[in-house]
C-alpha cells in the first residue's frame, strides 16, 4: 500500500472512531517522517487528547513544534513528556538539544542531560546524554 492508500485508510478509521488512538498516531508518524510538521502536529495533539500518557508521542510532538520553529511549543513538550514520565529518557536528550540549539543555553542543555545520566545510567538514551555531555565540556 503506498503513502496515500495509507493516509487515506488511516483517515478513514479516524472518521469512523474519532478516540482510534493507533490512527491518529500512526498519521502523525507518517506526516513527521514527510516533515510534514503541520499535519503531524494535529494528529499528534488528537493521540494526546485520547491518551495524554503517550510520551513518545508528546516527545515526537515537541519534535515536530521545534521542526516548525516554534521553540517554546516544543520546550513545553519536552518539558511535559518528562514531567508525566520522567523515565522517557529521549525527551531529555531532544530538551537538551532545544536548549543548546535553539536556545544557546549550552548550561541548562548540559544539566538536562546531567539529570538523565544520574537518574538512570542504564537508560538507552543515557549513552547519547553522556555522548553529548563530552561534546559540550569546556
Amino acid at each position: 500500500m503506498d503513502g496515500k492508500a495509507t493516509i487515506d485508510l488511516l483517515k478513514e478509521r479516524l472518521n469512523k472512531n474519532i478516540d482510534d488512538v493507533e490512527a491518529a498516531i500512526s498519521l502523525g508518524n507518517l506526516y513527521y517522517d514527510n516533515g510534514d510538521a503541520g499535519q503531524s502536529v494535529l494528529y499528534y495533539r488528537l493521540a494526546l487528547d485520547i491518551d495524554p500518557a503517550l510520551s513518545g508521542v508528546r516527545t515526537d510532538l515537541g519534535a515536530m513544534y521545534w521542526h516548525n520553529e516554534n521553540i517554546s511549543l516544543a520546550e513545553r513538550a519536552f518539558r511535559e513528556a518528562i514531567s508525566r514520565d520522567s523515565g522517557f529518557g529521549q525527551a531529555y536528550v531532544n530538551l537538551g538539544l532545544l536548549l543548546h540549539h535553539a536556545k544557546g543555553d549550552t548550561t541548562g542543555a548540559r544539566s538536562v542531560w546531567q539529570q538523565l545520566v544520574t537518574a538512570d545510567p542504564g537508560h538507552a538514551a543515557a549513552d547519547k546524554a553522556r555522548e553529548l555531555l563530552r561534546e559540550t565540556a569546556h
